[in-house]
């Protein structure tokens, strides 16, 4: 009750207004649930899906009327018209035929009731029990949508993200691909006859997969990306297409009503506007199509500002989410230029600066640090790149911005460029010249990260120090709120030759396990520093903070011999007197990096300083205080404690529970890899220097 008092009173007026308000509208809607209200006969559906129509439909008609209809009609389409699509079929046996058995081998899994779901190996049942949750056999009960109870990440419990991916049907765009680039009608089957599945056994407003808006977006743009790549030779009756077009019609109802302003008002608000958008736009002839238009578009172009600061950074502190909101601003913007509108210019730089965060966040092997929450989802589907690989937002940015630096560090035209802009885009693509961007160093000041790297080929050096807040608008009082953000100020990453070597400690689930959960938020499972065992933020479940530290201002120097930065902060949770942290990292441009620790506080304090790698052998070195690390590449490193008070240093490898040493790789992902702790009771101030030093990798050895 004290936390929901403190959040009221964290509250601004308008939210309190809008919760109020929100609430009323629950009420009436779980009353008209409940006295059938949203049941319509044809002729209500009728008014409804056909406004346009001239001479009115008799009764009976309704099906044939929009399965007639949607096998004729051109436009308005999903970016890419029935015409051009063919057109990317062809182009994509030139480009991406290495990928072709691939597709087929996905399509047929689909066919035959195979799916990977968050790392789980799942088979369907036939018919499909859309409300068992696949991992745990979880049976998810039929109620009114505001009714569901889904978080249980305070006891542990069943994760409802396994059924709400069974419920996403992103798992439809390949098997849709296949049938497009193969001709072959038992993908378009399945696409058909999983959707109208769905469609039967979750009733309007009715169950768990109706209870989160976010999950009603996305499987929206499952559907949208699906039934187009399948039109117009959907081979099934005119009564089975009705229901799928009436149930885009409750998706769309329920987005307009349903928007988490004040709930999610970070990617799941960007996500869900752009859904109702790009449902508005492709269904003109529904009779709230237009409001759909209005009232989409109107949020992406508002709040799409809050979600990244100037410099491109995200607000989340989440790169995984930085880019999943990304892609649904690309996907909004580029429906918006297809139908000839608008789009600010203010936004179009908005949405540059952060995909330029994202190239600079890319290291050689394509991936970004692991920084933040991650659920594994991808904004744009068509293609299944590495989990934490980007390259395909940088793909279409570098189309959609002439920059050449950005096609440079993307690596080649991408699948979902193709679908999305087809031969055309393919042929701006070509015709864009690559050239590596000039800078090797970038201080993105609002966001809080320092980013180092010898270069933009392969083979590089990467460091991203994190010195910014958790999260935007997190309280430094009591009052707590969410955030995708972890406990992580002055953490960092680092990449050698290529390769990552010291690795942030990643993510592993929501809900399924608290203790797993808290572990990997918190800041022990980060680059950083520990006074007391304390973090920089009180935790609360199941991922929120309050009483959260404000970092101090970087300060950095690049030079051609050198580069520095550092940043501090006084806030670790409950330690009273403040005890302040300040970091500096040092890097001599060739193969050493310096990590400069100073502890400022008074009395006796319990210090802590955590290194997590990338997956690997490390072993004690006998002569000094460090770790010798030997990765499964070969390559060979060293940390050393340079300078500083006599520590302890334990290796975790192998160990049972949370602290036993792992590293969460993606949603439901967890891997085993060293950590090593250099820890000890010390009278404030204090000083450490610690070493990491590159010592031999194959690709240097090998010219």
């Amino acid at each position: 009750m004290k936390i929901k008092l403190r959040k009221l009173f964290g509250m601004s007026a308008g939210e309190i207004a809008f919760r109020l308000k929100h609430k009323v509208s629950l009420l009436q809607e779980r009353s008209q649930f409940r006295s059938g209200k949203f049941t319509w006969d044809e002729a209500a559906w009728s008014k409804r899906l056909c406004c346009d129509v001239e001479v009115p439909l008799e009764v009976g008609q309704l099906s044939e009327w929009w399965q007639n209809h949607m096998r004729t009609r051109d436009e308005p389409a999903m970016l890419l018209s029935p015409d051009e699509l063919s057109e990317c079929c062809d182009l994509y046996q030139q480009l991406f035929l290495s990928r072709h058995d691939d597709l087929i081998a996905a399509g047929d899994a689909v066919c035959e009731g195979r799916l990977s779901l968050l790392g789980e190996e799942v088979s369907l049942d036939d018919p499909i029990d859309w409300h068992r949750d696949p991992k745990t056999g979880h049976q998810w009960d039929a109620e009114f949508h505001g009714d569901v109870e889904f978080a249980f990440c305070q006891t542990g419990g069943d994760d409802v993200k396994y059924v709400w991916e069974l419920g996403r049907q992103e798992y439809l765009i390949d098997c849709a691909k296949a049938y497009r680039l193969t001709g072959d009608a038992r993908y378009a089957d399945r696409v058909a006859q999983i959707a109208l599945s769905w469609i039967e056994s979750n009733p309007y407003l009715d169950g768990v997969h109706w209870a989160s808006t976010l999950e009603v977006a996305v499987r929206a743009l499952s559907w949208l990306w699906s039934y187009q790549l399948c039109r117009p030779h959907f081979p099934i009756d005119a009564d089975a297409h009705l229901a799928w077009i009436q149930s885009f019609y409750q998706h769309g109802t329920y987005l307009h009503r349903h928007l988490s302003y004040y709930f999610s008002p970070n990617n799941h608000l960007i996500g869900e506007a752009t859904a109702l958008y790009l449902l508005g736009c492709f269904f003109p002839e529904f009779d709230e199509s237009g409001a759909w238009r209005e009232h989409g578009w109107s949020v992406v172009s508002e709040y799409y500002q809050r979600q990244y600061y100037a410099d491109g950074g995200s607000t989340e502190q989440a790169t995984f989410y930085h880019n999943y909101c990304l892609g649904f601003l690309l996907l909004a913007v580029l429906t918006r230029q297809r139908r000839k509108n608008p789009v600010p210019k203010e936004m179009l730089a908005c949405i540059e600066r952060a995909l330029q965060f994202t190239m600079w966040m890319t290291r050689s092997d394509g991936t970004v640090p692991r920084i933040g929450d991650v659920d594994n989802a991808r904004s744009i589907a068509f293609e299944n790149p590495p989990l934490w690989d980007f390259r395909n937002l940088l793909s279409l940015g570098a189309i959609l911005f002439r920059r050449g630096d950005m096609k440079q560090v993307a690596g080649g035209f991408s699948e979902d460029a193709l679908w999305l802009l087809g031969r055309e885009g393919y042929q701006q693509y070509c015709e864009l010249e690559s050239c590596s961007p000039q800078e090797t160093s970038r201080a993105f000041l609002q966001s809080g990260y320092y980013v180092m790297r010898s270069g933009w080929r392969e083979a590089e050096h990467h460091l991203a120090f994190d010195c910014g807040p958790i999260a935007a608008g997190l309280h430094a009082d009591a009052v707590p709120s969410s955030a995708h953000g972890h406990s992580d100020l002055l953490s960092f990453t680092l990449a050698a030759h290529g390769k990552p070597l010291i690795v942030d400690g990643g993510f592993y689930t929501y809900d399924e396990d608290p203790l797993w959960h808290r572990y990997f938020r918190e800041a022990s499972a980060h680059n950083t520093l520990l006074v007391d065992g304390a973090s920089h933020a009180n935790f609360h479940p199941s991922n929120a903070w309050s009483s959260v530290a404000t970092p101090e201002s970087m300060q950095w120097h690049s030079t051609s011999l050198f580069e520095y930065v550092e940043s501090g902060h006084a806030g670790f949770f409950g330690v009273v007197p403040a005890v302040r942290h300040r970091r500096a990292l040092f890097w001599d441009m060739a193969d050493k990096w310096v990590i400069l620790d100073r502890v400022e506080g008074e009395g006796v304090h319990n210090v802590e300083v955590f290194f997590h790698f990338a997956p690997c052998e490390a072993t004690m070195l006998g002569d000094r205080q460090g770790v010798a690390i030997k990765t499964a590449q070969g390559a060979l490193a060293e940390l050393v404690l340079f300078e500083g008070p006599n520590c302890q240093i334990e290796m975790i490898a192998g160990k049972s529970g949370p602290e036993g040493g792992w590293i969460g790789t993606g949603y439901g992902y967890r891997q085993r890899a060293p950590v090593a702790r250099f820890f000890g009771q010390f009278q404030l101030p204090v000083a450490f220097s610690f070493t990491i030093e590159s010592l031999h990798s194959p690709s240097t050895e090998n010219g």
